[in-house]
């Protein structure tokens, strides 16, 4: 069937699978890159990006603390 459908297209199997599953992608992926929101949800979502960061202290501690790799081996 690939085959004939490249043929049909005159491309190469090679050409053809990859122009198909790069139009499947297109398709698939807008509805995860873009979103609308209603007017009023729109403006809550912007003052979120807005507002300043909440604290977060566990995740402070997380990230002051030595990594894995940054530790001392030795016991």
């Amino acid at each position: 069937m690939l085959n004939a459908a490249a043929q049909a297209t005159r491309r190469s199997v090679s050409d053809f699978v990859l122009e198909s599953a790069l139009a499947f992608a297109a398709e698939t992926l807008p509805d995860r890159q873009h979103f609308g929101l209603p007017a009023e949800q729109w403006e809550a979502f912007l003052a979120a990006l807005d507002a300043p960061p909440r604290p977060m202290p566990r995740l402070q501690r997380l990230l002051n603390e030595p990594s894995v790799f940054e530790r001392d081996s030795v016991g």
